[in-house]
């Protein structure tokens, strides 16, 4: 009943405090030993099924720690008496519940490292999240506009693509270029002027046409070949450099192409601040034509 008492206790604390499903798992493994435990650890060094040591690899484990399997418990190796264990959990929760009655703000962070403080010496798993495995790194989310280079790739891509290669290729509306990499455009079809396609490019291809109702058209399309997609990054640094002069305005790392009757125009074309508003038009090739408060 005394070790029955410690462990609701224990479970008790990790699901109030902490929420962590995997924590009272641990403990109450840890705490109730099973047939199941012991033959894993018997697989995993070899045990025959008569308990004979078939590998040549070395053990500490005595036929007299088999033999009491009740009073000792098996943890990654190692070997820990549950009395032990028991006396540790006792001062975990005298602990916590020291911490509780001050209702402080930093309570719940000195609860959860006191546990893991715990669980480490109980040779247990702590809680929070895993660190990636060895050799692999978190892929960090672009801030940003695809690099010159990246961009050049992606013009030329368009290019390449099958029912464009060696045509004229007419720009519908507008071209996006997002601060994820992608690019959102849509093209006037070659074979029929009265259809228009889009287009995403994302992770270096572009992707399958889809279907556009487009109206207008002739009034909305301007030649590929007068554009350079890596003049958006002029149009982001010349832009930035200038709401950066603006109290209280933001940078930005989107720009798009508006298209209408035979021209183009780089957005955005304000600056908002908190106290002022400026209009900033951009030259077709991303230089800066003029900044003017409103």
């Amino acid at each position: 009943m005394k070790n029955l008492k410690h462990i609701s206790l224990i479970i008790l604390l990790a699901l109030l405090c902490l929420g962590c499903q995997h924590i009272s798992k641990s403990i109450d493994e840890t705490f109730h030993p099973n047939d199941s435990l012991v033959k894993a650890y018997y697989k995993k060094h070899s045990f025959a099924s008569n308990r004979a040591y078939t590998s040549t690899i070395k053990t500490n484990i005595t036929t007299d720690t088999l033999r009491h399997q009740e009073k000792i418990v098996i943890i990654n190796g190692d070997t820990i008496t549950t009395t032990n264990m028991e006396s540790k959990a006792k001062l975990l929760f005298e602990d916590i519940e020291q911490l509780k009655q001050k209702q402080s703000p930093t309570a719940a962070k000195a609860m959860q490292k006191r546990i893991n403080d715990f669980l480490k010496e109980m040779n247990l798993p702590n809680i929070g999240p895993k660190s990636p495995p060895e050799g692999k790194t978190l892929k960090k989310a672009r801030k940003g506009i695809l690099n010159e280079s990246e961009l050049a790739r992606a013009q030329e891509k368009l290019k390449q693509l099958p029912q464009y290669q060696g045509k004229e290729i007419f720009l519908y509306e507008s071209v996006h270029f997002y601060q994820d990499g992608s690019i959102n455009l849509a093209l006037q079809q070659p074979a029929n002027p009265a259809y228009v396609d889009a287009y995403r490019y994302r992770h270096g291809e572009w992707s399958t046409p889809k279907a556009v109702l487009a109206r207008n058209i002739p009034r909305r399309i301007f030649p590929l070949s007068k554009i350079n997609f890596a003049d958006a990054l002029k149009v982001v640094s010349n832009y930035n450099e200038k709401a950066a002069l603006v109290e209280g305005a933001e940078p930005t790392a989107t720009v798009y192409i508006s298209i209408w009757d035979g021209g183009m125009r780089w957005f955005p074309g304000t600056i908002t601040g908190s106290r002022m508003r400026y209009d900033i038009q951009f030259n077709n090739d991303g230089s800066l034509k003029s900044f003017r408060e409103e």
